[in-house]
């Protein structure tokens, strides 16, 4: 370190300098080294050297003309300096941090690379400056746009690839933190027609520059966007000048048949700026769009381009008939031809998203669906895969899957299409399926190998939808002989002597959706070629399909109460699957576990005779796979089933608690970590989904073990789980729990009662006790009375533990008017959400009582009222929040109150009207959707006054704006289910109680605190 620091100090003195060069250049060809112990000795070299301020300059100021290895090598090098010893504010910050006049040096040299002719090079440069720029851009580096915009306009193609990096890396997150309403209006005039000049500009750039020009103009559009919704006007300014010349060449482009001047990465990118267009921008360019939209459409759909693009991914991926020649990009990545695929899915779910372009979609129906049928074939990569790997073709073909391909992509798109034009889309499909069906069979008979695949992608596009074909062929509005497709075409192809497994497990599958439509005969056809297909002998995808099939036939028979036909098929089912749980792991298992469940529901009589086959099995599985948290909730449901049918419940106790209770007892550091707290998650269920009375196991072993492991734990998990295990004793059979004694004479009363006071203890984190509330709730609810002064205790244990808490939903105060400012505060995002139902008719009563009372507790309390904003300030970056701390005003306890109320009932209806008022998507009048159009714009007035100002991270960031905020999180909690509050329409109880609270003396003096929003809330009342 002595010698980096002597050369720091001499920095300027030549010999020194010229020393350091060639200490750097030496280290830059030794890491090149083919030999291991060079190398080593090189990189730490480099962290050595890259302490000294020099380092950054000599990287690229006099290296440029050295060789290709080294310079690529030195850009990079410059990019992780940059990264660690620019600013101390950087999270890879590693000191020392690099002087100003460094800095400054670095500044000038850099762009220079920019121009390097090695593509590699540059890259990293861009890198670089954008790294830099994010710091010091616009403060300290004013004239880089200046830079950026010269070599844009120079005419050298090495320089407009450069720049046009930089801004590519330094428009995108996290870089666009800074990129504010002020300065996108001084960017966006000069970068957006320098793009439409690249783009357009076939002959001189190529064709991934040009595409790298779209690219810009697509993250500008959504910037610019992003803008509008605070800066009303920023759309008109910046992005309309320039969308009808850029749609116009978009158009051209699309159209532009592969060669030399475009290819799939190229009509990519245009497809993502189309899709940026219709998906982000405001109404007035409507009209625009809907001009240059069905060129685009026709484009994609009829266009011999759209047939090649589908010919050749089918010959390419689906049966690798020939090789594709996949473009690259300027970063030497591969721009696969399924990513152009992916873009007109997005396209197309985008027009499904905005009214004025849903008809679009709707006319090109079928040539959509016969083209989504198409890109739904299994590739033969998939074939490899799935084929060396069942775990990865269950997780694939799950309904939930998070795997992505076009396969699932274009499935995705058929349900949303589905979705949208329910009867449009039966028809549509029924006919591509027939099409499809006669082609395959065509291609069958002039010896195609590759036909099963279509027989299978049509299986999969119908069962997919398999409702509203079956209502729409049942009520006559769609021709398609169901029939003939079950018999005629799934059976037929599970007969055949070489089929594909891929084939006949899809047939398996496909023929369990369609019950409804089927014979008793034909089912029991059907149900045999499935119990056959769980044989071991058979290929691992045809039993896991068969998996899947028996999973439907119980479903579907159960539903239509048919269940008698399976009775018959039930012994050799529970074999087949108990032989796949022996023979296989994770998601494989987990699928087995969930057709054993519903397995488990079909006959009573028969599960209670296999209880000794299943229950031990189970015991077994959850014991193995205690850490998966999936199969460990597969086991539990299994439990949960078994505890419902009353010939299962004592034997499978008597297996089940011993268990149980051993893991229990055991000291922590003899099981595996998790296992204890699942285990008396498990003991719940089995409590909860038992009708009372308890058995002596239950009450005598069970409770008091789980609540002393409870008590004597330190584990947050643990003491959840535990609370919530007792609070399922309470529940169900509290007079059990309260005669039962231990040794001592202590009852379990007692024992619930610690349980709630080690929860509440302040000397616990605040997360053990999140749902003790619950405990505290159905205690109250069955005790009662007899609780008396512990109820006293419970209540002020509660408080205490309030007051140290530190998390959003309970507020660390110190007094109880504090404790209630802090709390109305607070939005409903935060708090309220808890117990949204109670939470509010509590307010409500308090809003009462302070008015009935003249509670001075109450009207003393000042809280925050309304934020205060500059309309002046544009967007609120993180920036100018640092620098101007939120301002707000301050307003009574009890009018804060009022509003809140007012806010839940504004999103209550809103929630009601969108659950039970879904729009009719189906229509067709344009009349219709201008009027529609004209009330969303005021909706979207409303909407501003209470977005202004707040940061776009948090708008993302924030569950309020999520479509399932308001959804109650307590449905499946039966205690909360029996509770009458649980029974209260909210948004009657609201609207009731504003109606009345108007007619008091002291309305005015509340409504005068009201923002437009409030005002228009009540009004939809009659207020």
């Amino acid at each position: 370190m002595s010698a980096a620091g002597n050369a720091r100090s001499g920095s300027g003195a030549g010999p020194v300098q010229q020393g350091l060069k060639e200490a750097l250049m030496e280290t830059l060809t030794a890491i090149l080294s083919p030999v291991q112990e060079v190398r080593t000795a090189a990189e730490e070299q480099i962290k050595v050297l890259e302490v000294t301020e020099a380092t950054g300059r000599h990287d690229k100021s006099d290296y440029w003309c050295h060789t290709f290895m080294c310079l690529q090598l030195a850009s990079v090098i410059l990019k992780q300096y940059v990264e660690t010893h620019w600013c101390s504010h950087s999270d890879k910050f590693r000191p020392p941090e690099t002087s100003d006049q460094a800095k400054a040096a670095i500044r000038e040299l850099l762009p220079r690379g920019l121009q390097e002719s090695i593509s590699k090079v540059r890259s990293s440069v861009a890198y670089a400056v954008s790294a830099i720029a994010h710091w010091d851009w616009p403060e300290a580096w004013p004239q880089l746009f200046t830079l950026l915009m010269e070599l844009l306009i120079s005419g050298d193609v090495s320089a407009v690839h450069g720049a046009m990096r930089v801004l590519t890396v330094f428009l995108m997150p996290p870089f666009t933190r800074e990129v504010t309403d002020t300065q996108m209006p001084l960017v966006a005039p000069i970068i957006l027609p320098e793009m439409y000049k690249i783009f357009t500009m076939a002959e001189v750039y190529s064709i991934r520059t040009r595409a790298r020009a779209v690219e810009i103009f697509t993250i500008c559009a959504n910037l610019i966007c992003a803008i509008e919704e605070l800066e009303k006007g920023a759309a008109k300014a910046l992005i309309f000048p320039v969308v009808q010349q850029f749609t116009e060449a978009f158009v051209q482009a699309l159209r532009m048949p592969d060669g030399p001047t475009s290819d799939s990465g190229l009509k990519m990118e245009v497809l993502k700026a189309v899709t940026a267009l219709v998906k982000n921008f405001p109404k007035p360019m409507v009209f625009s769009m809907q001009q240059i939209l069905p060129i685009v459409w026709d484009t994609l759909t009829e266009s011999a381009i759209f047939l090649n693009l589908l010919l050749t991914y089918v010959r390419t991926e689906v049966n690798y008939t020939e090789e594709v020649d996949d473009p690259i990009d300027s970063d030497g990545e591969v721009l696969g031809f399924e990513n152009l695929v992916f873009s007109i899915f997005d396209f197309v779910h985008t027009l499904l998203e905005k009214r004025k372009f849903k008809s679009t979609v709707k006319k090109a129906l079928p040539e959509l669906i016969y083209y989504i049928i198409l890109y739904m074939q299994i590739t033969e990569d998939q074939i490899k895969v799935w084929t060396a790997n069942p775990q990865q073709f269950v997780e694939d073909e799950d309904d939930d899957s998070l795997s992505y391909s076009v396969r699932i992509s274009a499935q995705d798109l058929l349900l949303t299409v589905a979705a949208e034009f329910q009867n449009e889309s039966a028809a549509a499909l029924a006919a591509a399926a027939t099409r499809h069906l006669q082609e395959a069979e065509q291609a069958k008979n002039s010896g195609n190998e590759h036909w099963w695949k279509i027989h299978e992608a049509c299986m999969l596009a119908l069962g997919s939808v398999k409702t509203i074909i079956t209502e729409n062929v049942k009520n006559g509005r769609v021709q398609f002989d169901m029939h003939g497709f079950l018999a005629g075409v799934i059976l037929l192809d599970l007969n055949l002597p070489s089929a594909s497994p891929f084939l006949l497990g899809r047939a398996l599958w496909a023929a369990s959706r369609f019950t409804a439509a089927m014979t008793p005969e034909l089912i029991q056809q059907f149900l045999q070629a499935t119990v056959s297909g769980l044989h071991d002998s058979q290929p691992p995808s045809v039993r896991i399909s068969a998996v899947r099939a028996i999973w439907g036939y119980c479903d579907q028979l159960k539903l239509s109460e048919s269940t008698h036909i399976l009775q018959p098929f039930l012994p050799s089912i529970l074999e087949g699957l108990i032989q796949l749980a022996a023979q296989f792991s994770s998601e494989v298992l987990t699928l087995v576990m969930e057709t054993l469940c519903i397995v488990c529901t079909v006959d009573p009589a028969f599960t209670t005779s296999a209880e000794n086959k299943i229950c031990p099995l189970t015991i077994a599985i959850f014991l193995k796979y205690n850490n998966d948290p999936v199969v460990a909730s597969s086991a539990q449901d299994i439990f949960k089933e078994l505890a419902q049918i009353e010939g299962c419940q004592g034997p499978m106790q008597m297996r089940l608690i011993p268990t149980l209770v051993s893991i229990m007892q055991a000291p922590p550091d003899k099981i595996p970590t998790g296992l204890c707290a699942t285990s008396i998650d498990i003991l719940t269920t089995v409590v909860r989904n038992t009708k009372p009375p308890l058995s002596e196991m239950l009450v005598c072993q069970a409770f008091p073990v789980a609540a002393q492991c409870t008590l004597r734990t330190d584990d947050n998990t643990i003491m959840q789980n535990g609370g919530e295990c007792l609070r399922a004793y309470v529940s169900v059979s509290l007079e059990q729990i309260a005669q039962w004694r231990d040794e001592q004479g202590n009852s379990g009363l007692w024992y619930v009662m610690q349980v709630i006071n080690q929860l509440l203890d302040p000397r616990y984190s605040e997360f053990t006790a999140a749902f003790v509330g619950r405990l505290v709730s159905a205690l109250i609810s069955q005790a009662g009375t007899e609780l008396g002064d512990q109820l006293d205790q419970i209540l002020r244990a509660i408080l205490s533990k309030m007051q140290q808490a530190e998390t959003p939903t309970v507020m660390q105060v110190q007094t109880k008017a504090g404790r209630l400012q802090s709390e109305c505060e607070f939005s409903p995002p935060t708090f309220f959400f808890l117990l949204c139902r109670s939470c509010f008719t509590a307010l409500c009563k308090l809003l009462q009582h302070g008015l009935n009372t003249d509670d001075k507790r109450l009207q003393d309390i000042m809280v925050k009222g309304e934020e205060i904003f500059n309309p002046d300030d544009g967007i609120r970056t993180r920036s100018k929040s640092a620098k101007n701390p939120e301002r707000w005003t301050n307003i009574p306890l009890l009018v804060k109150i009022f509003k809140l109320i007012i806010n839940e009932l504004s999103t209550v209806v809103e929630a009601n009207a969108s659950r039970f008022n879904p729009t009719d998507w189906s229509q067709d009048s344009s009349g219709m959707w201008e009027e529609q159009d004209d009330e969303e714009g005021e909706e979207d007035d409303e909407e501003d006054e209470g977005l202004a100002g707040q940061l776009l991270s948090d708008l993302i960031a924030s569950n309020k704006y999520d479509d399932d905020y308001y959804e109650d999180d307590e449905e499946d909690d039966p205690d909360a289910l029996k509770d009458p509050i649980y029974q209260i329409d909210l948004q009657a109880y609201l609207t009731d109680f504003l109606t009345q609270f108007a007619q008091q003396p002291c309305y005015s003096m509340f409504s005068s605190h009201l923002n437009n929003a409030e005002r228009q809330t009540l009004q939809s009342i009659g207020l």
